[in-house]
């Protein structure tokens, strides 16, 4: 349905979206066709968002990332993008629609063949007033650009109904993918689980797994990970047993509840404090990045070792050891928690993450060997502005480290966010910084986030 879609030249509907529940493999589907459409040559570009990540939950750099994206991938849009600019150079001060037609629209207005963006979780992106901008934008540009398709994926969504309407097909409910019972989704994840714990388990015992599953798919991948996991200290028969008695079938929160439960009672006030502290960071922390918070606000414990026995829901990126949450669901469980501690099984205490990770940040800025100093970057003159600056990133990536990038970032937001108790910490923290000029700037930071 979306070859067919996506080849049909008078289609009078540009834009595809698929609509399915949680972890029914929308992005999936979103990889096949973005890699197929890419060795067509007919990609233009591709977004992801993602309530992890601060930067991918929000429109600011959409039009930004998906321009860099036409460049890549069709060359010759290049230079088109570059007059565009040139035309326009106040263009970032302008309305995501302004943006999207300068940087998006009228290059491909400049050429004939096929152009198709793909476009990952659009409900992900936090504020409904950036959801709503996007997807007008998209409407103009798709009515304005005859030869421009765009692939979009989501959960159900009103506003995402309400703004696309009838120029988009959208897969119906009772499609191969919103019915979980459909014979297709049973199949697949049968076979996913019998390939998976062929060596792990037996083949009824498999079998049940398949029907607890309930067709949802990442109900049966986090546990194939849980029963596939080095760093477990218990049995995979009592796994399985423990998933087989969780009491619904595909429910995932159940399945999340079982992990955390199975982690050492001694460890287990870190583990929620490290999940937090995930769970409150603006952007993906590394391994030593959250050590160094716990170890900076005395909470003791391995955050590798925690990170390992909590593989089934949280990866590390092996080449930038970033911790990242494997699906969104997760995330939301976890926001749950931190919503209702009174009736959930873990303290997940985000206020007081953010605290933390506010009084990180400030020892961060104000480390006399690795915290802010008078021109850092090392620039010739204070009289250029930083696009006169020819590589200003470069001198950024050299000079400042990572977790003074994040300190410098993300401090006033994680102020904003952490409870009174935790403020009046920070601005004790803060009158002892022995340097007026640093004092002086960072109370006046804080006053302004405490209003």
């Amino acid at each position: 349905m979306i070859w067919d879609w996506a080849n049909h030249d008078a289609s009078d509907k540009p834009i595809f979206w698929l609509c399915d529940i949680a972890g029914s493999g929308k992005s999936t589907v979103a990889m096949s066709a973005l890699e197929t459409w890419q060795r067509e040559g007919t990609l233009g570009g591709r977004f992801f968002f993602s309530i992890a990540s601060n930067e991918a939950s929000t429109t600011d750099k959409f039009c930004s990332t998906i321009a860099r994206n036409l460049a890549h991938y069709i060359p010759q849009l290049a230079p088109h993008i570059a007059e565009s600019i040139k035309r326009n150079p106040s263009f970032m001060q302008s309305s995501l629609g302004e943006q999207f037609q300068t940087l998006i629209t009228t290059p491909i207005l400049r050429r004939q063949q096929r152009v198709i963006l793909v476009i990952d979780a659009a409900d992900e992106c936090k504020s409904g007033t950036q959801r709503k901008q996007l997807l007008d934008a998209l409407c103009v540009a798709v009515q304005e650009c005859k030869n421009l398709r765009v692939f979009m994926t989501s959960r159900p969504d009103p506003v995402i109904q309400s703004t696309l309407g009838a120029i988009s097909i959208k897969a119906k409910v009772e499609n191969r993918l919103h019915d979980v019972n459909h014979t297709d989704n049973v199949d697949d994840i049968a076979a996913y689980i019998h390939r998976s714990l062929d060596e792990i388990l037996s083949p009824d015992k498999r079998q049940r797994l398949v029907e607890k599953a309930q067709g949802l798919f990442i109900w049966a991948s986090t546990a194939c990970r849980m029963l596939n996991s080095e760093a477990t200290w218990d049995t995979p028969e009592n796994v399985y047993d423990r998933l087989i008695s969780v009491d619904k079938a595909g429910d995932i929160d159940d399945v999340y509840g079982l992990i955390f439960e199975r982690i050492d009672p001694k460890a287990q006030e870190s583990m929620c404090k490290m999940l937090a502290l995930l769970l409150a960071a603006f952007e993906p922390l590394t391994v030593d990045e959250v050590q160094d918070i716990l170890t900076h606000v005395k909470v003791r414990g391995s955050v590798k070792i925690l990170a390992k026995n909590l593989g089934s829901v949280l990866s590390v990126d092996e080449r930038t050891q970033l911790i990242q949450f494997r699906h969104p669901t997760l995330v939301e469980y976890l926001r749950r928690c931190s919503m209702t501690p009174a009736t959930s099984k873990f303290s997940i205490k985000l206020a007081e993450a953010h605290g933390q990770a506010a009084s990180w940040c400030l020892n961060r800025l104000t480390s006399r060997t690795d915290g802010l100093k008078f021109n850092i970057c090392q620039i010739e003159s204070s009289f250029f502005l930083n696009k006169q600056i020819p590589n200003l990133a470069d001198r950024i990536s050299k000079f400042i480290p990572r977790q003074l990038q994040y300190a410098s970032s993300h401090w006033c937001f994680h102020v904003a966010e952490s409870e009174s108790s935790w403020r009046c910490i920070l601005k004790k923290e803060l009158e002892k910084v022995t340097e007026t000029s640093y004092a002086l700037y960072w109370m006046e930071q804080l006053h302004v986030t405490q209003k």
